[in-house]
Order: structure tokens, then C-alpha cells, then sequence
């Protein structure tokens, strides 16, 4: 039976495109249904980035390196690092396919429009076994260091080159580092995507309006990526996995009352590795034992929300403002 529709009473429009208080935050979101009333819906997306140019090369840097090219070295380009990458390309992206296909589990894969041109087959595959294909940006640069014309040639050339090779448009994005820029969300839906998998400051999904149209917002959790399980955290394999245990048990026991939304972030360089492999597998099959667990692809969950959901939550870019006044344009408050 398809599920009701939110009614337009029900409907919360948060305007924070000036930080203006009292537009609804504070409120708490009304529960909603998934498919087959289930208590959580659990997408473990997969991330396969290609690294941007200079990786690993002299002034590189990067956050999630263990690893610096010291100041005074005579080669200049840090093969640790490069290689650790490539391992997600060479390894890692065919177990962590195998481990999906063993365990039943459609998932959406983002990729860069330069590894659609370089891995046609691999990205044809990807999608012959019933995941979703979706995207990050051409190479994983972060949009906030690039003008508004290279973000937008950026996106464009990956959304054709997805045509070119695939035959269809991706729906779905991924920010390179969760850094995009204030243009990122107008530029997305002029080249029609549907979602955007971005921001921490929800659970469940809302859509967002831009002058040009909209997005449905699936907030990224950072807090359960592969990476909090590598070497530049101090967390072990094994601490990771009981915070996405501990982390689904408490959304599960919420469930019964308000169903909520779990979404992993998986990069075949970090959870192709044989012991976090099975770190993945540990995960979904201790979640497989609970009754009302959806696993779901990304598309998926932003479909349904804009079929029964869509005025659910309904929020106007700029939506980060914290209840005080923004400032104007080039001004300070």
C-alpha cells in the first residue's frame, strides 16, 4: 500500500537564508513511515574518489594524510600515500563489491566523472549488479577553492561524461570532503540531480530550495565513516564497529516512535582492506538480525521522501544559520 502523502498542514518551510529566528528550528520533526514500516533505513554508500592532481607530491596536503612530504626530501612525491590510494582502484573496490553481493545489499556508489573515463567496465559493472551510480565531482577537489565557473565546468563535464559512458545523467552528489561552496547546491540542480548527500545536521532527509529548483538532502555522517577506523584517528577496526553498533541500536530503539536513517561513508582504499572488510561484513549482518531494517540505495530513500514526504521539511538555501541575524552581503553584523 503506497504511503499518505504528508498533508500541507503538516508542512514546516524553514526560511534561514538570513539566520532569522523563529522559523521552526527547536521544533521537533513529526515521526514519519518507511517501506514496510520499517525502524531505520541503512545505506552504506561507497566513495570511490580519484585523488586530485598532486597527491602525495610536494605542498600536497590533506587532512586525512598519516603521511607529509618532508620539507627536504630529494623525491619529491610521498608513495605511501599514492600507492595507499591506489589500493581502493587496484583491490579494494572488487571486495567490497563481492562482500555486497554475498550479503544481498544494493547500495549507491559516488564516483568522480575522471574515474568514469578511466574505469568504464568497473563503473558498468557497478551498475549491472543493481547498485546506483552516483557522483562526486570530476576529481576530488573541493569546491570551496574553486570559482563559481570551475565548480560548474567541474560538474558538467563529469554529468557528460556519465552519458557518455553510462548512457544516463547521475541523480546524486557528494561534496570532495564535504567542502562545497555557496553556488554548489544552484549548479547541482541545473544539471538535474535529484539529491544532494551533504551537511550534519540532520537525520532525516529534507528538501532543499534554490532559485532553480530543489534538492532532497540526505545528511552525510561523517562520525561513521571508514575513516574514523584509520590511522590518523587512533580508533581501531574494532572501536569503529561497535560506535556504527552502538549508533544503530539507539536509532533502532528510537525507531518504534520516530524511524530515522542510518548512512555509512565507505572509500574502497580504507574499507577494502581485508580486516575492515570484515569489520563491514560484522556490521550488516548484526543489523540483518533485527526485524524493520531497510538497506536502501540513496536514490531510493530520496525518491520515496519526495513521493510522501516532500513537505516534511522544506528548508531555503542558505540554511546554516544559527538563529542570529546573518550579515549582508561583503558587511559584518
Amino acid at each position: 500500500m503506497r504511503d499518505r502523502k504528508s498533508s500541507p498542514g503538516s508542512k514546516r518551510t524553514l526560511d534561514r537564508s538570513r539566520g532569522s529566528s523563529g522559523s521552526g528550528f527547536g521544533l521537533r520533526r513529526p515521526p514519519i513511515r518507511w517501506p514496510r514500516r520499517a525502524r531505520i533505513a541503512v545505506i552504506p554508500c561507497v566513495v570511490m574518489e580519484t585523488p586530485e592532481e598532486g597527491l602525495g607530491g610536494s605542498g600536497w596536503q590533506h587532512p586525512g594524510a598519516f603521511r607529509q612530504l618532508p620539507p627536504n626530501a630529494r623525491f619529491k612525491k610521498e608513495l605511501t600515500v599514492i600507492t595507499e590510494h591506489q589500493f581502493g582502484e587496484r583491490v579494494g573496490i572488487f571486495r567490497v563489491l563481492d562482500l555486497l553481493q554475498a550479503e544481498k545489499i544494493k547500495t549507491s556508489f559516488f564516483v568522480n566523472g575522471s574515474t568514469v573515463e578511466a574505469y568504464p567496465d568497473l563503473m558498468k559493472e557497478i551498475v549491472s549488479r543493481g547498485h546506483e551510480l552516483a557522483s562526486e565531482n570530476w576529481r576530488h577537489e573541493f569546491g570551496m577553492l574553486q570559482t563559481k565557473e570551475e565548480e560548474q565546468a567541474d560538474i558538467e563535464r563529469t554529468v557528460a561524461m556519465f552519458e557518455k559512458v553510462l548512457g544516463f545523467k547521475p541523480k546524486g552528489y557528494i561534496s570532495a570532503g564535504e567542502r562545497p561552496s555557496g553556488d554548489t547546491p544552484g549548479i547541482l540542480v541545473q544539471n538535474g540531480y535529484v539529491y544532494w548527500n551533504a551537511f550534519l545536521h540532520e537525520e532525516l532527509p529534507y528538501v532543499l530550495q534554490v532559485d532553480a529548483g530543489e534538492l532532497v538532502i540526505l545528511s552525510y555522517g561523517v562520525w561513521l565513516t571508514d575513516r574514523r577506523a584509520s590511522k590518523d584517528t587512533g580508533y581501531t577496526h574494532r572501536e569503529m564497529l561497535q560506535t556504527w553498533k552502538d549508533n544503530f541500536d539507539y536509532l533502532y530503539e528510537e525507531g518504534k516512535r520516530y524511524p530515522s536513517m542510518m548512512l555509512l561513508g565507505l572509500h574502497p582504499f580504507l574499507i577494502g582492506r581485508p580486516f575492515r572488510a570484515q569489520m563491514l561484513r560484522e556490521f550488516i549482518r548484526y543489523a540483518k538480525r533485527h526485524e524493520g531494517v531497510w538497506f536502501a540505495r540513496c536514490m531510493d530513500v530520496a525518491n520515496y521522501w519526495k513521493e510522501n514526504f516532500h513537505d516534511h521539511q522544506v528548508e531555503r538555501w542558505p540554511n546554516y544559520g544559527t538563529g542570529l541575524p546573518l550579515p549582508e552581503p561583503g558587511g559584518v553584523t
